[in-house]
Formats: C-alpha cells, sequence, structure tokens
C-alpha cells in the first residue's frame, strides 16, 4: 500500500481585510481589531500518496493557489495541520527563484547549491538542465532578456533536476510552446513513476487529464468533490459549460430567467425536510452582498429551538439532506466580520436563486406545523433587504413567509423573524408533486441516449479503419421549429479530435414532435489507435454564422460515451488520424 507523502487536515487559511489602510495603523496602536477576516480556505482534509498525481482544479479565487503556498511553506496557515514528507520543488511562478539580473547559468548553479546538490554534482546536473531548455546561447544571458516561455524553461529544467520527492506546478507550463510542453509533461509523469508525487493546478481539463489520476476540484475555498480523474473532470466542465451557456447564450439566458424561483424535482426529496431559502426581499435577484451571522430556526408553538444552522460548517452537502445547500444555492465564502463568523450571500451565476437550507420535521408533527425563522445580517450596500421563502409540497412552488418583526441592531446588523406554516405532506401527494413538476421541467429537446454501432451492432471497440456509425437520438417534449445535434469527439489524454453539427450538411431536424434520430457516419474512420469519449449536445438549429454560437443549448452530454479504437500495428503511433498513406508513393532508380 503506498504511503502518504501529504497529509493535510482540517486546513483553514484567513486573510485580514482593512476597510481603509489607516485602520491598520489603528489598530496597532490601540490593539483594537479594525478588521474583517476572509477565510480563503476552510477545513481542507485530503492525502497525497507515493505516485499519486493530483490536479487541483476550481474557479479563479476558490483557493487552488493558496492552498499550495501553505504545502510548500510560502505562507503560514490559520489552523489545522499539513504533514509533508519529502523534499518539495515547486514552481508557484515564474519568478520563484530566478535572479533577473543574473544569467541563466548562474542561476542554475546557484539553485542547485541552495538545493543542496553537492559541487561535484553542480557541473553534471548543470548540463543536463542546459540540455532539456534547449535555451542555446540565451543560457549566458541575464534572465531579464528572458520571454515568459523562456523563464518557464528554465524555472522548471531547475525544479525538476535532482528529481524532487514531491513536485508542485501551479499553471506557469501555460507559456511555454507545445514542443516544450509535451516534453515537460512526460518529465512529470516519470518522476510519479519512479516513487513521487505531483501536485498540479491548471485550469487546462486537457492537461490535468493528460497528468492526473486524481482531482480536487475547489470552491468556495472547501473541497466540492475529490475522485478518479475522468469523473471529476466530467462532472466540472458539466458545471462550467451549464454556467458558461446561461450568460453567453440569449436562449438559455431567457430560459434561466423563466424557471428563476422555480422548483426543482430533487428539491422535493423527502416529506421530512422543510426546505427554504433566504431571497432578496421582492422576488427580484441579488444585487447586494450580504452577511448572515445567525440563522435559526424555532418552534412557533412550544418557542423551542429546532435547528441553530451552522453557518461556518463546510461538509459536503452535495449528498446530505440538512444543512446549507452549499454548492447548489448562492452561498459563498466563509468571513469573519465584526467578529461575527458569518456566511455571505450574494449573485452567483449558474446556481438556483437565493441561499438554500434544509431542517427536519420534528417527530410527532401535527398536521399543521409553525415554525420561525430567525436571521440576523448585513448587507455589503445595505439597500436590500432579505426574505424568507418556502417550498409548498403540495403546490410545487416557493411560497412567501410572513415578516412578523425586524429590529435594527447595532453596527448595521439586521435581525428579522419570518413565520412559516408548514403543512404536513403525505407520501403519496409528494409523488404527485414530484411528477407535475418533472413533467414542467422537461428540455425543450432532450438526448435519450448516445450508441456507437459497428456491423448494425452496438460496440465499444472498434478496428482502425473499420467503418462505424454514431447515433444520437433525441425527444422533442414540445414541438420544436429546429434542432440541431452536434457531435464531440475527444481522446483519452485530452486531445481535440473531432466536432461537427448535424445541420452543417442540411440534417437540422425540423418541426419535431416526439422522439427522432441523427446518424454520423464514419464510413471513413481514420481515427488513431486508442481511448475516446464522445460529447452530445443538442441547439437550436445551424445557421452559420447568423445563429454561431447557438443562442440556445437544449441539452447537453459530456463525455456520454467511451469508445476504444484497436491498433492493427501496436507497436506504432500514427496521431490522432491514422493516414498512413497521405499521398502516393513513387520508387525510381
Amino acid at each position: 500500500m503506498n504511503q502518504p507523502v501529504i497529509s493535510v487536515e482540517g486546513l483553514s487559511k484567513a486573510f485580514r481585510i482593512y476597510k481603509k489602510p489607516t485602520d491598520m495603523l489603528v489598530e496597532l496602536l490601540s490593539g483594537k481589531q479594525r478588521h474583517d477576516l476572509f477565510w480563503a480556505l476552510k477545513d481542507l482534509s485530503f492525502e497525497v500518496c507515493e505516485h499519486d498525481r493530483i490536479g487541483i482544479i476550481g474557479a479563479n479565487g476558490s483557493g487552488k493557489s493558496t492552498l499550495l503556498k501553505i504545502i510548500t511553506g510560502n505562507l503560514q496557515k490559520t489552523s489545522g495541520q499539513v504533514e509533508v514528507r519529502g523534499k518539495i520543488s515547486a514552481m508557484l511562478s515564474l519568478a520563484t527563484s530566478l535572479n533577473p539580473e543574473e544569467t541563466g547559468l548562474s542561476n542554475i548553479k546557484f539553485n542547485l547549491m541552495l538545493n543542496g546538490c553537492t559541487k561535484s554534482l553542480v557541473d553534471q546536473v548543470t548540463e543536463e538542465i542546459i540540455e532539456f531548455t534547449e535555451l542555446g546561447a540565451f543560457i549566458y544571458q541575464p534572465v531579464k532578456t528572458y520571454s515568459a516561455g523562456m523563464n518557464a524553461k528554465l524555472a522548471f529544467g531547475i525544479a525538476t533536476a535532482i528529481e524532487p520527492e514531491i513536485l508542485i506546478v501551479d499553471e506557469v507550463l501555460s507559456v511555454g510552446d507545445g514542443y516544450f510542453v509535451s516534453k515537460a509533461m512526460k518529465r512529470m509523469v516519470d518522476l510519479c513513476n519512479r516513487g513521487k508525487a505531483l501536485l498540479f493546478v491548471s485550469h487546462s481539463t486537457s492537461a490535468v487529464q493528460t497528468l492526473c489520476n486524481k482531482v480536487v476540484w475547489l470552491e468556495n475555498g472547501s473541497i466540492r468533490m475529490m475522485g478518479p480523474t475522468e469523473h471529476v473532470l466530467r462532472l466540472y466542465e458539466d458545471d462550467y459549460r451549464r454556467k458558461e451557456d446561461e450568460t453567453t447564450r440569449a436562449g438559455n439566458r431567457a430560459r434561466a430567467v423563466e424557471l428563476d424561483g422555480g422548483v426543482r424535482v430533487e428539491d422535493l426529496s423527502s416529506e421530512k425536510l422543510i426546505r427554504m431559502r433566504l431571497v432578496a426581499r421582492g422576488g427580484g435577484a441579488f444585487h447586494d452582498t450580504h452577511y448572515i451571522r445567525s440563522l435559526k430556526c424555532v418552534d412557533v408553538v412550544s418557542q423551542k429551538l429546532l435547528v441553530d444552522l451552522k453557518l461556518t460548517e463546510t461538509a459536503d452537502r452535495e449528498n446530505s439532506e440538512i444543512g446549507l445547500d452549499l454548492f447548489n444555492s448562492e452561498w459563498g465564502r466563509v468571513y469573519e466580520r465584526h467578529d461575527f463568523n458569518c456566511r455571505t450571500l450574494g449573485p452567483r451565476t449558474g446556481k438556483t436563486k437565493g441561499g438554500g437550507f434544509t431542517v427536519p420535521v420534528p417527530e410527532n408533527c401535527p398536521y399543521e406545523l409553525g415554525v420561525q425563522i430567525e436571521v440576523e445580517s448585513q448587507g455589503l450596500l445595505g439597500d436590500e433587504h432579505l426574505a424568507v421563502e418556502w417550498l409548498d409540497y403540495e403546490t410545487g412552488s416557493w411560497a412567501v413567509s410572513e415578516i412578523h418583526d425586524e429590529d435594527s441592531l447595532t453596527e448595521n446588523w439586521v435581525r428579522f423573524r419570518a413565520n412559516v406554516h408548514f403543512k404536513k405532506v403525505e407520501p403519496t401527494q409528494l409523488l404527485a408533486t414530484q411528477k407535475l413538476l418533472a413533467k414542467q421541467a422537461l428540455k425543450q429537446v432532450e438526448i435519450v441516449d448516445v450508441d456507437l454501432r459497428a456491423n448494425a451492432e452496438s460496440m465499444r471497440a472498434i478496428r482502425e479503419n473499420a467503418p462505424f456509425e454514431v447515433v444520437v437520438h433525441v425527444r422533442a417534449n414540445r414541438p420544436t421549429p429546429v434542432a440541431d445535434v452536434g457531435l464531440k469527439l475527444m481522446r483519452s489524454d485530452g486531445v481535440y479530435v473531432f466536432w461537427q453539427s448535424s445541420g452543417m450538411l442540411g440534417a437540422n431536424l425540423e418541426n419535431i414532435v416526439g422522439e427522432a434520430s441523427v446518424t454520423f457516419d464514419f464510413s471513413n474512420n481514420e481515427l488513431g489507435a486508442g481511448d475516446y469519449e464522445l460529447s452530445v449536445s443538442v441547439a437550436n438549429g445551424w445557421a452559420y454564422p447568423d445563429n454561431y454560437p447557438y443562442s440556445e443549448i437544449f441539452d447537453r452530454r459530456i463525455g456520454c460515451l467511451q469508445f476504444k479504437v484497436m491498433s492493427e500495428f501496436p507497436s506504432l503511433d500514427f496521431g490522432v488520424l491514422n493516414i498512413r498513406v497521405p499521398v502516393k508513393v513513387k520508387v525510381g532508380y
């Protein structure tokens, strides 16, 4: 069993935020706290074992670089434990350890000695670095004359020269040319195969897929998901594409507005739960950021506290029913404001409306239950008020609760109480409402099935040059004037191989009601040997350039089908497209 080389347990990091620069001086002289705390990381726990190649992904500001800086010792943690068993070599920026005034050669020798390389080995390792970086005569020039790509080559060559036990790379190879990036990736894989470990931060999912066997997905400073590369990247890309569609495509944006505030089928998960959310009063979208310091639920009759929600808790709520819906709604970072631990709440693209939370229905609950939600909050701008909505299981809709009272507290904090009258629902009624919502939530056109066929049989492995078909079955849940199916093909190492729209060849689906199918005929199969995966989308018609990029994507399936192309010559690699004889060859004597 591989031993952990990095152990992270309960790791958190907070940064001080001052309203104005003079507050720093006042705090220093008076000893009174004048800052807030922004939690860049909160309660992270994971292990990196020998041979692991861990990719760290997430949106800008999710905490990726902060995490790496703490592991490498460049930044102090606020709380938690980080244990490293092995020598780390890190590339966190292009200027990590290079003196711009010195030559590349001087930088190499200095860094080798700084990293404990004996004098007898310096010359030998220096030659290896020069050969690997291919900088030529520039090795004798000051680093300040280097381009960003040349800088990256030198920094990477030095970082990997003496075979670090743990290599950490933060997005710096994106500035290198394709040839060098390929060399660098091969070296990183070789190091890991010799018993080393890799932590690799990148926004390039293809690079992560090529290099890594596991992925950590960070969101709002917490781990949203950790698991096998293929599985996590597929969900990450699906989340990214959904946000992209809602922000860049007019049709998807209009559909999102139409469904804004609507109930999802998964919201009606159990009659034993009361599902609620904090929203902007008046029903519109948030335009302010709110700091929520207290969120409690009280029985109106007995005044018994039913639940005091833990706002700073960061446990994975995707698989848990009780508490805050951290990843699907508009909840943001943990934040310490005016000495109070808070959770931010504000507008977030691609998330369901409001700050969702769930409390359990008390045991021996009567038919109708009256609960009171008590909220203490502060708005950044202070001109937007909050309200509470609760999910009526009988009608399958959100209902606005009655504001019972509202008080102004010190330092612009506000406390309000809202009464919710929750009717107990029977399982049969819940099921009927779920079916109604499922019907209402049906997409205009949805992808039903994707199949790969050869010789009229469903296949998942084909021979090189053997013809095959990809058949995409769709269903129009409402009459649709036009629909277009797009097919995207990726190799398992992340190489983008093929894309085509059915409408490019006049094969738009027109006036469809019910089921239809589109067949992509690969009679001329020129795919090289390897593993591939298909992604499929259906949009509102191919009309280049008037409707491309599409104004609406009806449905999308990321990595919905994997298949293998088997080589006729296993020891030879003919590339992505297997054109072995692209031109005629003549022999003359």
